[in-house]
């Protein structure tokens, strides 16, 4: 028999799911260094195809975990988005909305505290297959075999442990097309006003979400990254059809950038699957769990930043219950997802884009568009800030209902 090396805990992608489940385990049991390893198929730093915003519910993870963001960022302090029914102001009295950074500098930041923590990270492999037995995981890879207790599937959209272990359902599959563009920061409202815009009125045209653009810095020199996401694309190709109908939207969103001249440059566009959150899909199956997008993240924006730091929290909890002699944590982490606080945020936000992304939506984004009070609400309930997000729901309908009636302050 081949041989193989021996681990209390598996982690398939070195992203921000793997990640934080590793440095959350570490930190919650320092006797872990050295029994855990995060398998990735590529090396940091990795070139990731993300929008690169951190909401501030991510911000307060890099503090619980200790970790300074170090990498070149923009904050964005202000933003609008533009609705079939009219425009919305975003912005929060002078707060951070969004820190606008590059994933491949973050995610190797992350790596190199996972490493500094005593994780060790495999690069350039990819795992081929999974097999359970009664007391453990083998996780086969290009560079060898791996034993482990556990075995955490966050290696990404399109995760192979997922696939291998829980089927490879496809109907929740959201997919993402950006570019970036080189910017005059003094001629350009993001970086003069510190500001993202939204545009949700390709959700008339039949695309289920919208389109963005963000300050951001590549290299130092100030650009912008667009880019649009539609959570139920139709059959997708390079070089036309659901891309060409993704770009001409995104053209229209944002008359004044020259995107339309990029159209039939497919070079310049770069596209990638979200797989959204779905309560029917399970999490947890033996000893295998999933985390991050493998998981399911925000169907009504994709962001899954915040998702992977919440789940890989969640993750460790289980994984540390479950090696102390607990054998049915990881089914208590599989309820967490579906019933405990990020469950329940990404239940309502997939409500919420059953409704804004309907044959009626502009009846919904006109009742969004009543109260500037409660669209501040929502904005923070979003971005999880002070960690309202985890609200017991009755507190935040009384919340809701004192700010529309009675103009009160969230604060």
């Amino acid at each position: 028999m081949e041989s193989s090396r021996k681990f209390d805990v598996v982690i398939a992608g070195a992203g921000p799911a793997g990640l934080a489940t590793a440095l959350y385990l570490v930190k919650r049991r320092p006797s872990l260094a050295g029994r855990i390893v995060a398998i990735e198929k590529s090396a940091h730093p990795r070139f990731k195809v993300c929008a690169g915003g951190l909401i501030p519910k991510t911000m307060l993870a890099l503090d619980e975990l200790g970790i300074t963001l170090d990498v070149p960022a923009v904050e964005v302090t202000r933003g609008e988005a533009a609705t079939p029914v009219g425009g919305v102001d975003l912005s929060r009295n002078g707060d951070v909305l969004a820190t606008v950074i590059r994933r491949d500098q973050f995610d190797a930041m992350l790596a190199r505290a996972a490493r500094d923590a005593g994780v060790e990270i495999v690069e350039r492999s990819r795992v081929l297959d999974v097999a359970q037995y009664a007391d453990g995981v083998r996780v086969g890879t290009e560079p060898g075999i791996f034993d482990a207790q556990i075995l955490v599937g966050a290696d990404g959209s399109g995760s192979r442990v997922r696939r291998a272990v829980f089927g490879a359902r496809k109907e929740t599959i959201g997919r993402a097309l950006m570019t970036d563009i080189a910017v005059d920061p003094e001629r350009t409202p993001e970086f003069i006003e510190q500001r993202y815009r939204f545009d949700f009125r390709c959700v008339s045209h039949g695309i289920n979400g919208y389109s963005w653009s963000f300050p951001c810095l590549i290299g130092g020199a100030p650009h912008l990254n667009v880019g649009i996401y539609d959570q139920r694309p139709r059959e997708f190709t390079e070089n036309g059809g659901e891309q060409s109908r993704m770009v001409a939207e995104l053209a229209a969103a944002f008359p004044e950038l020259p995107l339309d001249g990029l159209r039939r440059h497919a070079t310049r566009w770069r596209s990638f699957p979200i797989r959204w959150f779905d309560a029917r899909d399970s999490y947890a199956r033996g000893r295998v769990i999933l985390a991050g997008d493998a998981a399911g993240v925000d169907p009504l924006m994709g962001e899954g930043i915040s998702c992977a730091f919440e789940h890989g929290k969640l993750a460790a909890n289980a994984i540390g219950q479950f090696l102390d002699g607990d054998n049915a944590a990881l089914a208590d982490y599989d309820r967490a997802l579906h019933d405990g606080a990020v469950g329940k945020k990404l239940s309502r936000l997939a409500f919420a884009a059953r409704h804004f992304y309907s044959p009626h939506h502009k009846l919904f984004f006109r009742i969004a568009s009543v109260s500037r009070r409660a669209q501040e609400i929502g904005v923070d309930w979003y971005n999880g800030a002070r960690h309202l997000d985890e609200m017991p729901t009755r507190h935040l309908i009384a919340r809701w209902a004192r700010a529309v009636l009675l103009g009160d302050s969230l604060r």
